[in-house]
Formats: C-alpha cells, sequence, structure tokens
C-alpha cells in the first residue's frame, strides 16, 4: 500500500472514534443515513452504549464494507476490553505461553505488519492480543492485513472467542455443516462456524449457503456483534444479596455480605467471576486466616498466583501450599481440572463475560440448603434463601499441610 493510500485509511479509520453529533453539530440528524434502515434499531443502541461513532458528516455509511482493524476495535469496545481497562492489564500482566501447569514462558504476541497503525498507537492491538480475540499464528507469515475487508468466517472466530467458545468450537473442528458450501469452510474453522451459528450471531442465507468467505457491511457488524452481546450479558446484575463464608478444615471462620463478585444468571443457574471470587478469597485469608504464618511457605500476602493463556482461553488460579495444588478454568468447557489432573464437573459449562470466565454456582431449580467448598466437591454449590433472595458461598482453604507446624 503506498503511504498517500495508508494515510488515508488511517484517517478515515479514526472517524470511527469521533461522535457523529460532536463532529457535526449543526446537524439535527445525526446518522442520518440509517433511518429507515434494517439494521437502525441495533446501530442506534450500538450508539447509544458507547462502542459505535458516526463519521464528521453525521452519516454512518450502514452498507459500506468494515475492515479487519475496525471490527477488531469494535468488538474489543463492546466487550469492555478497551486499552485502558483492568481487565486487559491484568491479562497482558499474566499471559503465558503454554498449559500453566508447566510454567510456560511469557507469552508475547506479535503481528508483523502493525507498526504505527491507528489501531496500535491507540492501544487496540495489545487489548486484542492479550485478550486471544486476536492470535497471530492465524495469519499467514503473521500479517494480520488491517485493511484487508473482514470476512464472515473471520467474525464467527472472534465472537466466538469473546463469547469463550474455543473450547466447544474445538470438538467439533472438521465435522461437516448443514450448508450447501461446506466445502468451501475451512476444517479447522468449521467447530467456529458452527458455535457462532448455535449461539445465533451469523446465518446462513435463503439458499442454505454460509458464504465464510463473503465480506460484512459495517451494519452486519453491528448486528452481529449485538446478537453476541444478548448472549453474553443474559441476566446481569441480578437483585441477589450475596453472602460468603471463608472456612478452614471445616469451620466457618467469617461471614460477610458482599458486593465484590460479579454474577449473573442464566437459564435459572447463577454464575459468578471466578477471578472476584480468588480476590475475595484472598483477602478474607489475608484478614481472618488463622495463624498459618510461621510456615515460610506459606505466604499471606498472596496466597495465589494467577495465569491467563489467550489462545485457549483457559484462566487458571493456583494455590501455593507445600505442595502447590492447580485448578485450571476453561471457558465453554463442563468442569475444571485439578493437580491431579482429574476434572471436577459442572452442571452446565462456565461462561464468558468481558473477558472474565464465568463459573456456575448455584442451580436456582435445584439450591442446597448449606452451601459446600468447592475444591473437594464434584461442583460449586451455593446454598439459596428464596425468601430472602440471597445467595451464600462457602470459600473453602485447605491448610491441613501446615496441621503442627
Amino acid at each position: 500500500m503506498k503511504p498517500m493510500r495508508q494515510m488515508v485509511c488511517a484517517l478515515l479509520a479514526v472517524t470511527l472514534l469521533i461522535p457523529a453529533a460532536a463532529a457535526s453539530p449543526g446537524s439535527s440528524n445525526p446518522l442520518w443515513d440509517v433511518q429507515g434502515h434494517w439494521a437502525q434499531k441495533e446501530i442506534q443502541e450500538a450508539v447509544a452504549a458507547g462502542w459505535v461513532d458516526g463519521y464528521p458528516d453525521g452519516s454512518f455509511q450502514p452498507e459500506k464494507t468494515i475492515t479487519r482493524a475496525e471490527f477488531t476495535k469494535l468488538l474489543l469496545d463492546a466487550i469492555h476490553l478497551t486499552p485502558d481497562s483492568e481487565t486487559v492489564a491484568w491479562m497482558t500482566e499474566n499471559a503465558t505461553t503454554k498449559e500453566p501447569r508447566s510454567f510456560g514462558k511469557k507469552y508475547v504476541p506479535i503481528l508483523n505488519d502493525m507498526d504505527g497503525h491507528w489501531l496500535t498507537t491507540q492501544g487496540w492491538t495489545d487489548a486484542a492480543l492479550y485478550s486471544g480475540m486476536v492470535v497471530p499464528d492465524d495469519y499467514n507469515g503473521k500479517n494480520f492485513r488491517p485493511e484487508k475487508e473482514i470476512a464472515r468466517y473471520e467474525i464467527a472466530l472472534m465472537t466466538d472467542r469473546a463469547l469463550g467458545l474455543v473450547y466447544p468450537a474445538n470438538q467439533y473442528a472438521g465435522e461437516d455443516l448443514p450448508f450447501a458450501d461446506n466445502g468451501e469452510i475451512l476444517e479447522w474453522m468449521k467447530g467456529y462456524v458452527h458455535e457462532a451459528v448455535q449461539a445465533g450471531i451469523l446465518e446462513g442465507y435463503p439458499d442454505n449457503t454460509f458464504r465464510p468467505n463473503q465480506t460484512s457491511t459495517r451494519a452486519e457488524a453491528v448486528v452481529m456483534i449485538q446478537r453476541m452481546l444478548h448472549e453474553m450479558e443474559q441476566g446481569l446484575n441480578p437483585e441477589i444479596h450475596l453472602v460468603v463464608q471463608y472456612a478452614e478444615e471445616g469451620t466457618v471462620l467469617w461471614e460477610e455480605e458482599t458486593d465484590e463478585i460479579q454474577l449473573q444468571i442464566v437459564d435459572n443457574v447463577v454464575y459468578a467471576s471466578i477471578k472476584d471470587i480468588y480476590d475475595v478469597e484472598r483477602r478474607l485469608i489475608k484478614d481472618h486466616g488463622t495463624e498459618h504464618t510461621n510456615n515460610p511457605l506459606w505466604n499471606i500476602n498472596d496466597p495465589y498466583s494467577e495465569m491467563w493463556w489467550p489462545i485457549q482461553q483457559i484462566y487458571c488460579i493456583s494455590m501455593i501450599s507445600q505442595t502447590c495444588a492447580f485448578f485450571d478454568y476453561r471457558m465453554g468447557d463442563t468442569g475444571y481440572v485439578t493437580e491431579s489432573g482429574l476434572a471436577r464437573q459442572f452442571h452446565t459449562p462456565a461462561r464468558a463475560l468481558y473477558g472474565e470466565v464465568m463459573i456456575p454456582v448455584c442451580d436456582l431449580s435445584h439450591p442446597d440448603s448449606q452451601p459446600q467448598g468447592s475444591w473437594y466437591q464434584d461442583d460449586w454449590h451455593g446454598a439459596w434463601d428464596a425468601d430472602t433472595n440471597t445467595l451464600t458461598l462457602l470459600l473453602y482453604y485447605h491448610v491441613q499441610t501446615f496441621v503442627g507446624s
């Protein structure tokens, strides 16, 4: 691409970041060209939410094709993985290259053709790479080609990653799809197309084709991201009183109400952010843990080590004790793996919410009367009091290795 063309493309891309109303103060009808458009509702909702803007003349240009760079920015903005977000900072700091239990090296993803591009200078490239929305090995020579128009199969891939569907998508890799153009879909992409269609993000055409290589318009991109958000954001911030109990060796030492753990309810199941759970447990251990600090292997200030594997969408925590215990949580999986390699099963798969792993903690249709610890059970079991809308979680730290020390 010639320098002048690069400059023009960059300037056009940057206009996506300028609010239409602010760019055209004299216009009484911003985004005038979406009025009556088939995607008007979704576009206006996205504008109101703040992750879509118009062009300086007050237009949106809904039928203009969208590039890889533009779609990446829209997707990350929609799921709150912005360059300045705490979640992206955590991912960047804790990213590893391999399965975390092997203590892999620092994950340092590189795209060879992104230096100086607006996606990079504004921080979106790193946010995409460390969140796992973009994986360098997916692109020939690790060249992202940011100004290339994005294809439908790429949208399926990226929205699946946003929903934490990498694991289930891999289970369907290579399986034939019920589309007339099944042969045009790359074998490794078939699982991602399957998951995206199942989630209602992308649909086939009336002639029973999927058209994986067809490009998308700005309007289509917004609609597909809106569908993804609808799936992701179900049951957010339910009116639940959350109580956590902290226990050691079977004895509850502390109980308190907290709003520090993100919750959502989907299909009558309560999900909670595993990262928030560990953060709260870390605080409770520090504030109320019993006297085991005389053991040199016990660090009361940081009882956990956290690692993030962007490529496989795996979030892992290791509990530090005399024999480090590992608990590996994978988005889209129906359980987690312990240090012995045994999987503890959930009744329903873990979800993804704005890059966080949300694990099922209580089935409201079959609530338990008493909360049970997670590490030594087959599942998380929170106690539910329907009369008061109170969920009680037992945060259980096992310290028997230090008894008598």
